[in-house]
């Protein structure tokens, strides 16, 4: 048995804004202010922005690998724009989505540890979360979200947004 790993961000698909929060997080296309080399192009890249003062989440959609054994872990960075110093919590969750089951829930909110944002604006610091994984097996098709608990009281970097900019499942494989 080894450690498999799945890229989800960039990617994924904003909620649709209905029901209890389901609020979206902003997606960003950030280029550049750096001068580009001869026949390169800018460097570019996405990052996902979560509210400091309400909860925004952000899904992903895949069939669970083939080699899938145990676990389930989300492994992703995140950074602010601005030295804000406190704590970020991170949420995320795993739904089995089975066909055109329209009555799919998430089998639990699951939460990091209190994340100390750096001193540093624009330095990323890694997470985790380890997500309830009941009854998901191999070749499954589930949906993964992942989510700011801004309204969480260990939450307290309240003046920016919070910017992901990478975010892997890690899993243990046969």
């Amino acid at each position: 048995m080894t450690t498999g790993y799945l890229n989800l961000f960039p990617g994924g698909v904003a909620p649709d804004g209905s029901g209890t929060g389901n609020n979206t997080a902003a997606l960003s296309y950030e280029v550049s202010t750096g001068v580009q080399t001869t026949n390169t192009p800018k460097v570019t890249r996405h990052k996902l922005l979560f509210d400091p003062t309400t909860d925004e989440h952000w899904m992903f959609q895949f069939k669970m690998p083939g080699d899938y054994a145990s676990g389930g872990t989300l492994r992703g960075q995140i950074g602010v724009n601005a030295v804000s110093p406190g704590n970020v919590i991170m949420k995320a969750g795993i739904s089995e989505s089975i066909g055109n089951r329209t009555d799919d829930v998430f089998l639990a909110a699951d939460l990091s540890s209190a994340i100390a944002m750096p001193a540093t604006a624009n330095q990323g610091t890694e997470f985790t979360i380890p997500l309830t994984m009941t009854n998901i097996a191999a070749n499954d098709e589930v949906v993964i979200f992942i989510g700011r608990d801004a309204n969480n009281a260990s939450d307290t970097v309240n003046s920016n947004d919070v910017e992901l900019t990478s975010l892997n499942f890690e899993y243990t494989t046969t």
